[in-house]
């Protein structure tokens, strides 16, 4: 029993010896290590997002995607048939031309492991972000009762019936 209970002591000892080796090396960041030596901070992220002054510091560039998003989103829950609607006459910044981000595109701003919520990624400018689900344009392929959407709570992307009330996230396709 005691050689059992050894061995098992020493497997977790190697494991543990394993992850702490990795994280120190930056893979336990989400970054390779070329991306943790290359940063100042060993941090990747740090310039992901920029605050766009064009836009009254209102919008942020998301340097990964090209996407300009809302930096507060509206804390109004609505259906999703005028989720579209709402992004299309909305003025951020000074600028129209926004929109319901299809599901690839909001779940860009999803990460699930972290936690607590808001499910952001690390260094994010964002704020007034729900712990809630918000619509994206994608109609559910299968059930055309549902549409797709993200939840921030937990970073998981999901489904919503239509006639259910979620938040609203609009983007643009550029800062111009």
């Amino acid at each position: 029993m005691k050689s059992r209970r050894n061995k098992w002591v020493s497997s977790l000892a190697a494991v543990g010896l394993a992850v702490g080796c990795l994280a120190l090396a930056g893979l336990g960041s989400g970054a390779t290590p070329a991306e943790a030596s290359d940063s100042p901070t060993g941090q990747q992220g740090a310039s992901r997002f920029v605050v766009l002054e064009a836009f009254n510091n209102e919008a942020v560039l998301d340097n990964e995607t090209g996407l300009v998003w809302e930096t507060i989103p509206a804390r109004a829950r609505t259906v999703w048939k005028n989720a579209a609607g709402i992004c299309a006459k909305k003025t951020v910044g000074g600028k129209k031309g926004w929109r319901l981000p299809v599901v690839k595109e909001l779940a860009t701003l999803a990460d699930h492991t972290i936690y607590p919520p808001p499910a952001l990624p690390t260094g994010h400018p964002f704020s007034n972000i729900e712990f809630f689900g918000y619509w994206t344009a994608t109609e559910h392929e299968d059930y055309t009762m549902s549409a797709w959407d993200v939840n921030f709570d937990y970073g998981l992307v999901g489904n919503d019936f239509k006639i259910n009330t979620n938040f609203v996230w609009c983007v643009r396709d550029n800062a111009k």
